[in-house]
């Protein structure tokens, strides 16, 4: 099992716990429920443009973003991959628990995709990656002709990214142990993506910075002062110098 299978298997219950809160209390938790929803937003827009659509989700989780699309009314064939067998186990619970039985869960990695999709998701995945070009290639890879790709990514710009990753560290020096089984939590920059994607035949249509905080503690005031941020600043370029994450929606040109 790899490292990171471990920490997400260790994580399955904060999880199904983050997504039925109404109001987060902690920064990353409420970063999570955001990007569920501005996915969500994206997909109901693109799928419109689409017939007979495939959504493939890597890095699923808990199955949260493909269940909800099915709670509104998305049609599209759905699959669902994640590396860590107990997220994809809660996965099929919940699927189970809601009644549909048209999406298909399955324990893996992108290497284990063998359908390809109109949308490809990839929501909080690539920071874990210590190749990120390369598992940004493979992504590509999997998204169809006119399709769309829509993944996040740690801003590689932000000043409040490099202060909390200062401090993260600081913490894990004076308590004597690394946070998550010592796995790193990696960035990119804007132009790297823009200049890799546009090689492989894609073109930006949407990019959203969001989260503004440092989200070390547990603070209901960094919440809101997040939601104030992200409401006002999410597309303004001071925001690609304090937001903690990006969302990139890029279409594949045919």
């Amino acid at each position: 099992m790899s490292k990171i299978a471990k920490i997400f298997d260790g994580e399955v219950k904060k999880y199904n716990q983050i997504y039925s809160k109404s109001f987060p209390k902690k920064l990353l938790h409420q970063e999570k429920r955001l990007r569920a929803e501005l996915v969500e937003e994206f997909v109901v827009s693109y799928l419109s443009q689409t017939k007979d659509a495939v959504v493939v989700d890597i890095g699923c989780g808990i199955g949260n973003v493909l269940l909800s699309l099915r709670e509104i009314g998305i049609r599209a064939k759905m699959y669902g991959v994640d590396v860590s067998q107990d997220m994809i186990g809660l996965a099929n619970k919940n699927l189970g628990l809601s009644g549909y039985k048209d999406i298909n869960f399955d324990n893996g990695s992108i290497k284990d995709i063998s359908v390809s999709g109109n949308i490809v998701l990839s929501l909080g995945v690539m920071g874990y990656q210590d190749k990120q070009e390369e598992f940004l290639v493979e992504l590509t890879s999997v998204v169809d002709n006119g399709g769309y790709l829509i993944f996040t990514t740690s801003n590689g710009q932000s000043f409040l990214r490099f202060a909390r990753n200062y401090m993260s560290k600081l913490h894990s020096l004076f308590k004597g142990k690394t946070k998550r089984e010592g796995v790193e939590f990696f960035s990119i920059k804007d132009k790297k993506i823009e200049n890799l994607l546009t090689k492989q035949r894609f073109k930006l249509e949407k990019r959203v910075y969001f989260t503004f905080g440092l989200g070390l503690f547990e603070s209901s005031i960094e919440c809101y002062i997040d939601r104030l941020f992200f409401k006002y600043l999410r597309s303004s370029f001071i925001a690609k110098y304090l937001s903690l994450s990006v969302i990139y929606v890029y279409k594949k040109v045919d």
